[in-house]
């Protein structure tokens, strides 16, 4: 859709060639103080439209100038050849041939052949062919050709070669260079400077690790992090009891997590991470979480591979009916132990992680 939107712009810019030939002198148009109108041609400027500049445009459907340089309001469409200085309002679609300093709010879409200096809001997608300094804030997707210094918010998808400023979209977020945050469920960037907020990060310069370690609830366990880079990482872990446990248990699990440096060397992370517990001969529709807040001292061998030591602070939230009451025992120590009025179990105890890294 947003490549359909983006050709429009194209093919209807197509007049603008002649204009953009144009020298500095034979500019700006003549300007209107007011155009009134139902559909272009069908108004106070009549077929005069196409080679002015008007300082107000109200249009019941739709308008079609050479430049705004002020306000204009249509039902349906705004369509500027050249450039817009000021702010359109339509119920489908704002279109500029070139620039637009100022401000477009559009029920469906704003299309910008050139670049802009101001401000997007749309109920579909926001299409920019240049830079864009300032914002962009669209119901489904913003895509700028060059590089944004602002702000890009969307429902689905931001896209631009460049960003200097944060990314926020529901499902994705693409950009070649990023310097700041990207906050989606999908984040993409050749390059980043700054956190890649989600639940899929790629950067190929980004923060990759497995990590292999055991722990008191949980004997073996193994995870997956990754990130744009150490500010923020996503964890995908899963762990097992031994086979010699009176009661074989195993759960998977998600967190979150940021790492620094220590020194030269040496790394530190913290991490905050939430299981879901499956015992043997019980259901998975039973609340039976393990939730952990970690904090990892990280000590390099060689190359990737390091050693880590992890103490934990454990919090068992159990609802699972067992023989001996509600929510297995998986320690032998405990510094809380409470069974609440809704008849769920809350241990908390601390805890040590001991593995490596690589």
């Amino acid at each position: 859709m947003a490549a359909c939107l983006l050709m429009a712009g194209q093919l209807y810019a197509q007049d603008t060639s002649q204009v953009e030939k144009q020298s500095e002198s034979q500019r700006p148009y003549p300007k209107r103080a007011a155009q009134i109108g139902f559909i272009y041609p069908l108004s106070t400027n009549g077929h005069e439209g196409m080679k002015v500049s008007n300082q107000l445009s109200l249009n019941v459907l739709g308008s079609y100038a050479a430049a705004l340089d002020g306000v204009e309001l249509s039902g349906l469409f705004n369509l500027e050849k050249d450039y817009v200085n000021g702010v359109q309002f339509a119920g489908i679609v704002n279109s500029v041939g070139n620039e637009l300093d100022g401000a477009q709010f559009a029920g469906i879409a704003n299309v910008v052949g050139g670049g802009v200096h101001g401000s997007q809001f749309s109920g579909i997608a926001n299409v920019v062919g240049g830079d864009v300094k300032g914002a962009q804030f669209a119901g489904i997707a913003n895509l700028a050709g060059r590089a944004v210094n602002g702000i890009q918010v969307a429902g689905i998808a931001n896209l631009a070669q460049s960003v200097t400023g944060p990314q926020i979209a529901g499902i994705v977020n693409i950009a070649g260079r990023a310097k700041g945050a990207q906050i989606g469920l999908i984040n993409i960037a050749k390059e980043i400077d700054g956190p890649q907020i989600g639940l899929i990060s790629i950067s190929p310069n980004g923060y990759r690790r497995f990590e292999v370690w055991a722990s008191d609830a949980l004997h073996a366990n193994v995870a997956f992090k990754m990130g744009g880079n150490r500010q923020f990482y996503n964890i995908f872990t899963v762990g097992a009891t031994l086979p010699t446990d009176n009661k074989t248990r195993w759960g998977f699990g998600y967190g979150i997590g940021t790492n620094r440096l220590l020194g030269k060397r040496n790394q530190l992370s913290i991490e905050v991470v939430s299981y879901h517990i499956h015992e043997e001969h019980t259901d998975w529709d039973q609340l039976n979480m393990l939730n952990q807040v970690r904090v990892s001292f990280i000590f390099p061998i060689h190359n990737r591979l390091a050693f880590t030591v992890t103490p934990t602070f454990n919090v068992q939230v159990s609802q699972l009916e067992v023989a001996e009451g509600i929510g297995t025992k998986w320690v032998s120590w405990s510094v809380y132990d409470q069974l609440t009025r809704n008849d769920t179990r809350v241990r908390m105890w601390p805890g040590l992680n001991v593995g490596l890294q690589f």
